[in-house]
């Protein structure tokens, strides 16, 4: 007997894709630690503008950096939460609300307005999708 497994809605589908983004600043992010380690500074952006500048960086170079692998880690749990959700996981929904809080914080932080604006949207996706999780 093959039992059919419900699709995830629209909306975990497009918030599973936001998780998973958060990926690219997680992969980012030691880059730019060890060019602050290595100039004392962080480096430019093709922009024009100093990557994860913000009000972070007033703290000092070991705090900065201890938040940063903390945006390292939460970038990760979120890339897992979003192919779980992908995959219609409600597991992936419980740890993907779990981390927005810290994700907006970070986004704050660090100056991502890419991460900070994406987070309540792709969180009020997943509360009015969650239905359609297994």
């Amino acid at each position: 007997m093959t039992r059919t497994v419900p699709r995830p809605s629209t909306g975990i589908r497009i918030a599973a894709l936001s998780f998973m983004l958060d990926a690219g600043f997680g992969i980012a992010m030691p880059f730019a630690l060890s060019h602050l380690a290595r100039h004392g500074e962080l480096p430019m952006t093709p922009w024009g503008f100093r990557a994860f500048a913000g009000p972070f960086e007033q703290l000092g170079h070991q705090r900065f950096a201890a938040l940063g692998w903390a945006l390292v880690g939460v970038c990760a749990l979120d890339a897992v939460s979003g192919v779980w959700l992908w995959q219609g996981r409600r597991r992936g929904a419980s740890l993907g609300l779990a981390m927005s809080p810290l994700a907006l914080a970070l986004s704050g932080g660090f100056a991502l307005p890419f991460l900070l604006v994406p987070v309540p949207i792709r969180a009020a996706l997943v509360l009015t999708g969650r239905r359609s999780l297994r």
